[in-house]
């Protein structure tokens, strides 16, 4: 089902063959984003994603979006902090027209200035929007301040005032430099002939010249320090996002890691959320998430609740952090946990678009195929003592936990409550 094949110039072909999918997703993947940029140019890689969409050459923007809508399919891109992917949704029989609208959009785009000015217009509106959004903006805040003078730490859609200054001789040169052969991953699953579909991106994407350069190192990030961060603003609730050290991608111990997300607020039956949200009723949503890089990783928890509750429920999260650092977890939360994980894993896989994902963040981080049995594997290979030790290593410290309120409080009372 798994093959892969690396062309001359660069470019990895990583496919996964599902028959029995009437559908086909295709992804372009590039080994860049919010991670390799700096103060003077953050947010470029989102907007250049923006750009790929404002045409080409040969189409409009109007005539890429209308040729994948005339067959039902779905053209959508993301930027991430290490990552950055374009990709389409089409039946097995519209493959070859997915893949000609993604090659132009990649080769082909103008980078038009007039496009540009437009789309600095669109993007402050989103950076506004995320603002106005506080239980989203509350993460950014919470980023800036535990990865303080990192580029993980700054946020994906940049500032009004730096995209406001790119210009399309800055976007191109970004573009040229961390675009490459080098750094692109083109992943395919469904009704796929292996075959037959590198010949294709051969023929789209064999004449893009193989860079000269190495590919790029990445800058560590500084050891983080704990505290308490606010961030005033007039809102009727006060907004919280805690959060600690965690453990990077290729570590095994992120297995013990996800299983500890998932007892305390990573469920709907998770501590958190029943001792907080359905028990007491103080707040409408509490989650807890994780979140694995090349080299770092964070653990967080998340919610928002009235000026009058928040005292109750930061102490009721600082409780459940102190009971599953000095008394770990259960068997039988150990045994409802695995299951939780791989039901969630089996459903998320039964979509072509979800295992396309799959596929192309494999390669990223391990430069190859992880087979599904071996990651099931690995989580029924975990202890009970592997999460009781990952309790006490997230939360050996209350002075390591970085918590960010956003909203209209009482700072002292909220400090004195944290750290009593």
């Amino acid at each position: 089902m798994y093959r892969k094949t690396t062309l001359s110039n660069g470019i990895t072909i990583v496919t996964e063959s599902i028959p029995y999918f009437p559908t086909a997703s295709i992804g372009i993947w590039w080994k860049t984003g919010g991670r390799l940029e700096d103060t003077t140019n953050n947010g470029i890689s989102h907007f250049i994603e923006h750009m790929l969409f404002k045409g080409t050459s040969h189409r409009s923007a109007y005539d890429i979006a209308r040729e994948i809508d005339a067959v039902g399919g779905t053209l959508n891109a993301f930027t991430d902090k290490e990552y950055t992917c374009l990709y389409a949704k089409v039946l097995k029989k519209d493959m070859d027209i997915a893949l000609d609208v993604l090659s132009d959009m990649y080769k082909h785009s103008l980078f038009d200035e007039e496009d540009i000015e437009k789309e600095q217009y669109v993007v402050a509106q989103e950076i506004k929007m995320i603002e106005d959004s506080p239980e989203e903006y509350v993460h950014d805040l919470f980023n800036a301040a535990y990865f303080a003078d990192h580029p993980l730490g700054m946020p994906i859609l940049g500032t009004q005032e730096i995209v406001e200054g790119f210009t399309k001789e800055v976007l191109v040169s970004h573009f040229n430099k961390y675009y490459s052969p080098l750094d692109i991953i083109i992943t395919a699953t469904g009704r796929i002939s292996h075959d037959a579909f590198v010949k294709r991106i051969e023929a789209l994407f064999g004449d893009v010249k193989k860079p000269d350069h190495s590919p790029f190192v990445i800058k560590p990030p500084h050891t983080h320090k704990g505290g308490i961060h606010f961030y005033e603003k007039d809102l009727e609730h006060v907004y919280l996002c805690i959060g600690t050290h965690g453990v990077n991608q290729m570590d095994e111990k992120r297995y013990p890691l996800y299983i500890l997300n998932a007892l305390m607020g990573g469920a709907m039956s998770s501590h958190l959320f029943q001792e907080i949200r359905e028990k007491r009723g103080l707040v409408y949503n509490i989650y807890s998430y994780v979140n694995c890089y090349h080299d770092t990783g964070t653990f967080g928890i998340s919610t928002s609740t009235s000026r009058e509750s928040i005292e109750e429920v930061i102490t009721l999260i600082r409780k459940e952090i102190m009971r599953i650092r000095n008394a770990g977890i259960t068997d039988e939360e150990l045994t409802f946990s695995k299951e939780h994980i791989k039901g969630n894993l089996f459903i998320s896989l039964e979509g072509s678009e979800t295992r396309m994902g799959r596929l192309a963040k494999n390669e990223i981080y391990f430069g190859t195929y992880i087979p599904l049995k071996d990651t099931l594997k690995s989580i029924d290979g975990i202890r009970k003592s592997d999460v009781d030790e990952m309790g006490r290593f997230v939360f050996q410290d209350l002075d390591t936990i970085s918590l960010t309120v956003l909203g209209n409080i009482d700072k002292d009372r909220i400090e004195q409550l944290w750290k009593s």
